[in-house]
């Protein structure tokens, strides 16, 4: 029988593993999954229906079949077996390797010769993986030389239809849907059905991580000014007026402070001149102000006083709403803590009447209990007093027992008082229904 191993109650000690801490008898490997459209296998995929089969990749086994008399890897290993039992299939691929659960998956455009030598550009679907290359030597081939790769599909989630190019007149079988099931390496000598699938040393995805930081803050600080100017533009604020200023992807910022010092001079040029206007009109007009622009002024005056009267009233008004909101909270915290307080008291009854019922266990015994009860639920407290009776070996059975005894000792030791019929003597202690059965049998006599 299996030894057994049970977990105790206490809790788990993680272990904060950093994500490039794995075993270092893996190797990174970049995969060109498989292309768009159409392909050698008269089978059309979408990009659509691409990235959806993309999120099955994740977990996905890279397998291979290799020969040790060719020192290479062959096809998909599919073996007919024809025997007295009928025709079967054998797998003869094993795994060596796999897809992280955390790998990249993107797609990204290659330019690939064709089977006329013709350059074609094709989209692929890519994403990362391991293999184990510390485990099987071969492995290694795919990473030092790069081999070809085919993907295989789930038969049974394979979803699609048979559909006929115009332009050709071949038919594809459109996929709608599939899951992904395993990824297979490929010898050298095999051909895949996508011609630029392969498993190779981490290449394109190196990149992704080969920016200098500095670079990369810089990089982000203009596409955050670039996206706010894209969208209306900053708004600068000048001495006397606030003023909008729109950069379309042509402006420059030096444009942006150009027009900035520009506006400034103009702005103190048009100041000069109007103060000199100003004090020319003053001298030939001889200082006189007209009854009109007195009027004008003093109207002007009462709409600012009246103005100001409502955005005091107002202020005063939220100043109000605010100390009411602020009264309101701290009577809903003092009746919270208040049942705050009740809950604990109750649990803590609850609690003790817990631990009390574990009588059979010494105050030492239930120490740690008693202190940190306030840190257990009753369920903890249960179960960890339940864990020190199992480990001292409590006899439930004897404790009955022991209470049974006593429960008897006590009926032994009280007094018992009997009566007799044939007592002579009348006694007042004798009870009422005891002289009358005496009676009714001294009558028959």
């Amino acid at each position: 029988m299996m030894h057994q191993s049970i977990a105790t109650i206490d809790s788990p000690e993680f272990i904060n593993l950093q994500p490039l801490e794995i075993n270092p008898l893996m190797s990174s490997c970049e995969i060109k999954v498989l292309y768009l459209g159409e392909n050698r296998n008269h089978s059309y995929i979408t990009k659509e229906v691409a990235a959806d089969m993309a999120k099955t990749l994740r977990g996905a086994p890279i397998v291979g079949y290799y020969k040790d008399n060719k020192q290479d890897f062959g096809d998909h290993g599919e073996k007919i077996i024809c025997d007295d039992e009928g025709i079967k299939f054998e797998c003869l691929t094993k795994p060596y390797g796999f897809v992280a659960p955390d790998a990249k998956v993107w797609f990204q455009k290659f330019e690939d010769t064709d089977d006329f030598g013709n350059k074609v550009t094709r989209e692929y679907l890519m994403t990362t993986g391991y293999l184990w290359t510390g485990q099987y030597e071969e492995a290694k081939l795919a990473i030092d030389e790069g081999r070809p790769q085919s993907m295989e599909l789930d038969e049974e989630s394979l979803n699609g239809h048979w559909s006929t190019n115009n332009n050709t007149g071949m038919d594809f079988f459109i996929i709608n849907d599939a899951i992904f099931s395993k990824l297979c390496i490929l010898g050298e000598d095999v051909e895949p059905c996508f011609e630029g699938s392969s498993i190779t040393a981490p290449e394109v995805s190196t990149t992704f991580t080969k920016i200098d930081e500095g670079f990369k803050n810089t990089l982000f600080t203009m596409m955050q000014d670039l996206k706010h100017a894209l969208k209306g533009g900053y708004e600068m604020e000048l001495e006397n007026d606030n003023v909008e200023v729109n950069i379309d992807s042509e402006t420059t910022i030096s444009d942006v402070l150009v027009n900035e010092t520009e506006e400034n001079v103009l702005e103190e040029s048009v100041s000069t001149e109007n103060t000199s206007e100003s004090i020319n009109a003053e001298e030939s007009s001889n200082k006189e102000e007209s009854v009109e622009e007195v009027k004008a002024d003093e109207t002007e005056e009462e709409k600012n006083d009246e103005d100001n009267k409502v955005e005091e009233k107002d202020y005063a008004l939220l100043e109000k709403e605010l100390k009411d909101l602020k009264a309101s909270y701290a009577e809903i915290e003092v009746k919270y803590q208040e049942l705050v307080a009740f809950k604990e008291a109750v649990d803590n009854e609850k609690k003790d009447a817990l631990i009390n019922s574990f009588y059979m266990l010494s105050d030492e015994d239930k120490k740690d209990v008693i202190e940190n009860k306030s840190n257990y639920s009753l369920d903890e407290i249960e179960a960890k007093l339940s864990v020190i009776c199992v480990r001292k070996k409590v006899n439930f059975d004897k404790d009955e027992s022991d209470k049974n005894e006593n429960i008897v000792e006590e009926v032994e030791n009280k007094e018992v008082t009997t009566y007799s019929l044939n007592n002579t003597i009348e006694s007042t202690n004798i009870p009422a229904w005891l002289k009358a059965l005496k009676n009714t049998r001294d009558n028959k006599e």
